[in-house]
């Protein structure tokens, strides 16, 4: 039993002690905080190829296809689109107005994936490329980005 009241029996704090336990420990540490920075680098590339070989978002495949078929009096308005994966493809339903009758139109388009980054469909319907002047379809395309343009 340590009598407080006598200072030559009261327990000295001990000051920081060099050992090899500590040494390894800090190495650890340090290891640990390395490998946590080197792994996120890693996986931050990784998502960024995957992205750049994921199709496109189904808002920018909107975009692109009405600006492509948005032509002269008419006005094409998408109003949904699928993305299939099994068929790598895009189902855009659309409409638009027909400008000598003011009537609205509905139709959809397949876009298929060429493989190099371009999804193609054709439009056969008749009140939509018999205005334009076509007699078969109208191609439609939208693109990917290029993986060189960073």
């Amino acid at each position: 039993m340590i009598d407080e009241a006598n200072p030559s029996q009261t327990p000295v704090p001990r000051r920081f002690q060099f050992s090899i336990g500590t040494l390894l420990l800090w190495i650890a540490i340090g290891a640990l905080a390395a490998n946590t920075v080197i792994m996120n680098r890693q996986v931050t590339r990784l998502k960024q190829d995957l992205a750049s070989q994921q199709p496109l978002s189904p808002k920018e495949v909107a975009r692109q296809f009405e600006k492509s078929t948005t032509l002269g009096t008419m006005t094409t308005t998408v109003k949904d689109v699928r993305y299939s994966a099994k068929a790598d493809a895009y189902r855009v339903d659309f409409s638009w107005v027909d400008s000598a009758s003011g009537k609205t139109w509905h139709s959809d388009v397949r876009l298929n994936h060429d493989g190099f980054g371009v999804y193609y469909g054709q439009i056969r319907n008749g009140p939509f490329i018999q205005p334009l002047g076509y007699k078969e379809a109208f191609p439609v395309a939208v693109t990917t980005p290029s993986s060189f343009e960073d």
